[in-house]
């Protein structure tokens, strides 16, 4: 009888033991990765100087709640933070001489917090980038937005993952760097640890084939060249590296192509940004397409160094070097630089490099390990290793008898890591194959180790390259 009415009772505790487990499970320390993302709402209006007013959900509160911008200058552009909760309670927010936000969350469960910034373009200009913190920018039809100054982390739980909700005005469109177009309406979600990079505006996209897959071209209104230049002289770049043996594009490259905000249209001067592993970004002003194509085979060969080499901290003045002297000979490769150009190109780089060189600068191996990097250590990578490059290629050249160049150099260095015989590239190991062209030690010992003078005398240097073009 005991062992019967036992059996009687058994199936409704077991619905009671089942209901008590899936609770816990909705509500216990196992809350899944989907529930307790963090969630942002961000709303950009429609006209030039209206501000960014983000939303944040916050679930499964931590406590204490502590809130922080990982780039410590977008604190500056915070024109209210308010916090509450699901209620509509009010919270206590106390900003913190350490740049941190304290909330009092009173024990709440769910926070929501709601901020504005202001991206407005008379304050913060994009000619002050790159190297600062604060990256996001407003122009008058688009907007650049960096999650590092835009989104607010969480104190210790920076790993959470994060879903992102956009509102924009009518006709724009929402690019994510790495990702492509996005659509609005959906929820972004981010990995743990992923950054969001969104370019948003009344943005015109297109797309052309490129000899390993398609390029996509964004550009705003009112571009200063037309879109099919501008894809044209990328895909002739992209084809003239796959000629010279470097590693062809992935399938999916974009570049965008911006106007400054306000009067900074007037300013001749690119900057360059990347976004995501594939996008590059450039600012313009009212540069010639001549003087935007220097930018865009610098900053080309850059990324494809990056994809390309994995290259030790010594070694890092060779990516400095051929970005610059190899972009300028990328495009007279192309025809997109004539001779006397060329001429008035490496004119400069050889000055610029000069005045950086010398006893009282550091070497580029010794440059290139300085971390953070001092003031003299930036000149010389950005100054003295084009120069080095230069002279780099012109002895590998004379020593090969025009059979090995600096690209031939970078080709042999990328099929070696390819073929997984070479992890990190250090100095020695980049050089290394310099000696079967024939180049003897002195140059590195004096130009890439040591601080030695480059030769003065730009224009024997200039016959020198030119006589070599004509190398079978």
């Amino acid at each position: 009888m005991f062992l019967w009415a036992g059996c009687r009772w058994l199936p409704a505790l077991l619905r009671i033991m089942l209901i008590a487990a899936g609770a816990m499970g909705m509500f216990g320390p196992s809350v899944s990765a989907a529930e307790a993302a963090v969630r942002y709402t961000v709303s950009i209006g429609p006209d030039p100087g209206s501000p960014v007013d983000i939303e944040v959900y916050i679930p499964a509160v931590p406590a204490p709640l502590e809130l922080y911008f990982p780039a410590t200058g977008a604190n500056a552009r915070v024109e209210s933070l308010t916090a509450r909760t699901i209620d509509g309670t009010d919270l206590a927010v106390r900003r913190l001489d350490s740049g941190y936000v304290h909330v009092e969350t009173r024990g709440a469960a769910d926070v929501l917090v709601a901020y504005r910034l202001n991206l407005s373009p008379s304050v913060w200009s994009p000619s002050t980038w790159p190297g600062g913190d604060v990256s996001s920018v407003r122009s008058e039809d688009a907007v650049w937005l960096v999650g590092r100054d835009v989104l607010v982390e969480l104190a210790g739980d920076e790993e959470r993952a994060k879903e992102i909700r956009l509102h924009l005005p009518a006709g724009w469109r929402a690019v994510m760097g790495g990702r492509g177009t996005v659509d609005s309406d959906q929820a972004v979600t981010l990995a743990a640890g992923e950054e969001a990079v969104f370019l948003l505006g009344q943005l015109n996209i297109t797309r052309y084939p490129l000899p390993a897959g398609q390029l996509t071209l964004i550009v705003s209104n009112d571009p200063p060249w037309e879109p099919a230049q501008l894809a044209w002289s990328v895909q002739a770049m992209l084809e003239s590296l796959d000629n010279k043996g470097v590693v062809g594009p992935p399938s999916d490259l974009t570049l965008a192509v911006l106007r400054y905000p306000g009067a900074l249209r007037l300013n001749p001067l690119i900057v360059s940004q990347t976004a995501g592993d594939h996008t590059i970004v450039h600012w313009v002003g009212t540069g010639t397409l001549t003087w935007w194509r220097k930018h865009a085979a610098r900053d080309m060969v850059g990324w494809f160094v990056d994809r390309t080499l994995r290259l030790a901290p010594d070694a890092r003045w060779f990516k400095a070097g051929l970005a610059d002297y190899g972009g300028l000979a990328l495009l007279f490769d192309t025809g997109f630089l004539t001779v006397d150009d060329m001429f008035q190109s490496l004119r400069a780089l050889h000055s610029n490099g000069l005045h950086y060189a010398g006893p009282a600068w550091p070497s580029l191996v010794a440059s290139a390990l300085e971390t953070p990097p001092s003031h003299a250590a930036q000149r010389v990578l950005s100054f003295q290793s084009p120069l080095v490059a230069l002279l780099l290629d012109v002895e590998l050249r004379e020593a090969s008898r025009g059979s090995f160049t600096i690209f031939d150099l970078w080709a042999r260095l990328a099929a070696e890591q390819r073929q997984g015989t070479a992890a990190t590239l250090h100095t020695a190991a980049v050089l290394a194959p310099s000696a079967e062209a024939g180049l003897g030690p002195g140059f590195a010992q004096a130009f890439i180790y040591g601080n030695r003078l480059p030769p003065a005398d730009f224009e024997r240097l200039f016959e020198r390259w030119f006589d070599q073009q004509a190398y079978p």
